[in-house]
């Protein structure tokens, strides 16, 4: 393989070791071999269930924050926004998928309510829903079903965000239809009526921006029970969404938009995007591009804005230009990953497979 970028390659900390050997333990735990890469720290090679090599590649974010030193001066000094991204396509060329493993996608935790209401305190969420991602592309799911065990019905928002803060990598977030795929029957330790899948629906403010006479309808959310797989559970749901839902009422007045176009942003920095191309799904492949999180450096607590070191969070648009201000001191740093791949698919071509 020629390479095509500047790979990633550090010298660990304590933290960054304890790290590395709870991703080995966990893959000896769950058999799936691997090798350790004879060169760069953090990657492990291992093959999915088709024989297809996979890289993990775990990432101490400190040491790789996104430059914003054009900005803020050479205090902001970092990596190409696009930096892991890049990596991740250059790989791709290859037939080699990658799975990228953050520190703080390991230690983060939240409160959680699990499986029968049992609460679990500082549940790691984040790291347990890349461990089943990497379970699914090994084959080493347990509990396998199809999408004839299920009746869809809509999920309430109180359920809706107990499974998404459980089983969902970046958890709960609103929409305007949440539709979940619920046992039939007992099956598995799984009981009857139990929600094991969901998708949700709503309209992408901010990419319909520039086309509010014919805006898309995103697909907010698409989450599996943790060591679960539900085959052909994704295309049950759309195609019920797509035959019920001509229309969604979105937006605080409720006003009605007219379900055309379907797009749903892939989490490339751990999912395998092509999936949704490459199946009975059949979405048109958009492209991919970087995306990022921001950290906290130090603790903060101003009017509004509080946050603790080390923490993650998303963009906050109330507060961009304190958090910019904050970045130049070195209280913030950006995070790049692997990026976003997006996907789309009109409605009618999409209920079009389905009539004989």
């Amino acid at each position: 393989m020629m390479k095509k970028y500047d790979d990633i390659d550090f010298v660990p900390t304590q933290s960054d070791r304890i790290n590395m050997s709870e991703i080995e333990c966990f893959l000896n735990t769950e058999e799936i071999p691997f090798t350790l890469d004879d060169k760069l720290c953090g990657v492990y090679h291992i093959n999915d269930r088709d024989g297809n090599p996979i890289q993990l590649r775990y990432v101490n974010s400190y040491q790789y924050p996104m430059d914003n030193s054009k900005r803020f001066g050479e205090n902001c000094k970092g990596v190409p926004h696009d930096y892991f991204c890049n990596i991740s396509k250059c790989l791709l060329e290859d037939n080699i998928r990658v799975i990228w493993i953050f520190d703080f996608e390991m230690t983060q935790t939240n409160d959680e309510v699990l499986k029968w209401d049992e609460n679990i305190k500082g549940y790691h969420r984040q790291w347990e829903v890349i461990k089943n991602t990497i379970r699914t592309a090994c084959g080493k799911i347990r509990y396998r079903f199809r999408g004839d065990d299920f009746v869809i019905r809509e999920v309430d928002n109180l359920e809706l965000r107990k499974f998404l803060n459980t089983n969902c990598f970046y958890g709960y977030r609103s929409a305007s239809v949440n539709l979940g795929l619920y046992l039939k029957k007992d099956k598995y330790e799984f009981h009857k009526g139990e929600l094991i899948m969901v998708l949700t629906f709503g309209c992408n403010y901010y990419g319909n921006k520039n086309r509010s006479d014919n805006p898309f309808i995103e697909i907010i959310r698409a989450s599996t029970k943790i060591g679960c797989q539900v085959i052909g559970g994704m295309s049950k749901l759309l195609k019920h969404f797509c035959l019920n839902y001509p229309t969604l009422k979105v937006g605080s007045d409720r006003h009605e938009i007219v379900v055309d176009e379907l797009k749903f942003y892939c989490d490339a920095s751990h999912n395998d995007g092509r999936g949704m191309s490459n199946s009975a799904l059949a979405f048109h492949y958009e492209g991919w591009d970087y995306s990022f999180m921001n950290r906290w450096c130090d603790d903060v607590n101003e009017e509004g804005l509080k946050g603790k070191k080390g923490e993650i969070f998303h963009r906050k648009p109330k507060f961009h230009k304190r958090i910019m201000q904050l970045i130049g001191e070195g209280k913030i740093i950006s995070i790049s990953n692997g990026g976003t791949s997006v996907y789309s698919i009109r409605r009618e071509e999409f209920l079009n497979r389905f009539k004989k």
